[in-house]
């Protein structure tokens, strides 16, 4: 019984982990929306900072 409360718990957290991967990325690519809160597309990479 303990093998097969641990194995359904293994199963079900990994098919909890890969639809909501699944959503999250399907969600990032729609309209080009970063749902990860990263630098805006219209930018590549860091801007210095200007020296006043």
């Amino acid at each position: 019984m303990g093998r097969l409360s641990i194995g359904l718990l293994i199963a079900t957290g990994l098919l909890l982990t890969a639809y909501f991967g699944l959503l999250a990325w399907r969600i990032s690519d729609d309209k080009d929306l970063d749902i990860t809160g990263g630098i805006p597309h219209d930018t590549f990479g860091w801007k210095p900072r200007s020296a006043n």
